[in-house]
């Protein structure tokens, strides 16, 4: 049951925005539609028989969503019937949906990329939307489960970012698993870090010599495509590091800077690819 909710939870916030009330049964439909291209009976019958706990599951996640410095998806209107409406103030308040429509096509875009190597190259995409001044996304190959590096300025133009004046160095890894991250991932990031701090011999040929000669504290980042088990979450917390999702990172790619421009679905996935196109070029010539 638990996959089943989880997958419809995703799906329906991978929808763009409508207007007006909806009740979560038909929302789900709609999800589960978009998703595989048709509703079976059985998605049916599920969806009718755990409308009260897909309901709750949503609240939750768009609740977490949003404590974590996100966009929050929904207002939640009636309780007792189930009722819902996107979070659009006003049918006037066009910039709020069209940050919702970007992010709807950025996180479809995301599901598509065809492998591990366009994922890492995203976590460099969005060192460079939260602000970062450097950013190098190491080659493919063996490099000591590091997958992206960058220095963000200690007043870069995200705020997520803050420092006394050295800035931050950040330590990336992106996680494109089709199950959440485990705790023995983030135990096994912990090693990568001591390994930095202590400036292992291995990692010279890994670490840039702007990275490694930076005297900026150091701070980990995980990019992960279906998120954390509760473990992982927790251990990734204590040591202090950003966790992102795919929700988090279609929303940051698609509404962080001037992105008036991107009118429609096409619009966003050109931009997208013309970004980790740059990317690719710089990090090669790193």
């Amino acid at each position: 049951m638990s996959s089943m909710k989880g997958a419809i939870v995703n799906a329906v916030f991978r929808l763009p925005p409508t207007e007006g009330e909806i009740a979560i049964d038909a929302l789900c439909l709609r999800a589960l539609k978009k998703l595989n291209g048709r509703v079976t009976l059985s998605d049916e019958e599920y969806i009718s028989r755990f409308k009260k706990t897909l309901y709750s599951a949503l609240k939750e996640s768009d609740l977490q969503h949003s404590d974590q410095g996100g966009m929050p998806t929904f207002e939640y209107t009636d309780n007792t019937l189930l009722k819902l409406r996107w979070n659009i103030l006003s049918h006037t308040d066009r910039r709020q949906r069209a940050k919702m429509e970007r992010r709807a096509a950025a996180i479809d875009w995301i599901d598509g990329l065809k492998d591990d190597r366009h994922y890492e190259y995203l976590g460099g995409l969005l060192m460079r939307k939260l602000g970062a001044s450097r950013i190098h996304v190491t080659p493919k190959g063996n490099e000591f489960g590091i997958d992206f590096l960058a220095i963000a300025p200690a007043f870069s133009r995200s705020g997520m970012f803050l420092s006394k004046g050295r800035g931050v160095r950040i330590v990336g890894q992106s996680k494109y698993y089709s199950q959440p991250v485990t705790r023995d991932k983030v135990q096994a990031f912990n090693d990568v870090m001591n390994s930095i701090r202590n400036n292992k011999e291995e990692l010279i040929n890994v670490l840039p010599s702007w990275f490694r000669n930076s005297p900026a504290p150091l701070i980990g980042c995980f990019v992960a495509h279906s998120g954390y088990q509760s473990g992982a979450r927790k251990s990734a917390e204590q040591n202090g590091y950003l966790l992102l999702d795919t929700r988090a990172a279609g929303e940051i790619v698609s509404c962080v800077g001037k992105m008036d421009h991107l009118r429609n679905e096409a619009d966003v996935i050109r931009h997208l690819w013309e970004e980790i196109a740059a990317l690719q070029r710089s990090s090669a010539a790193a």
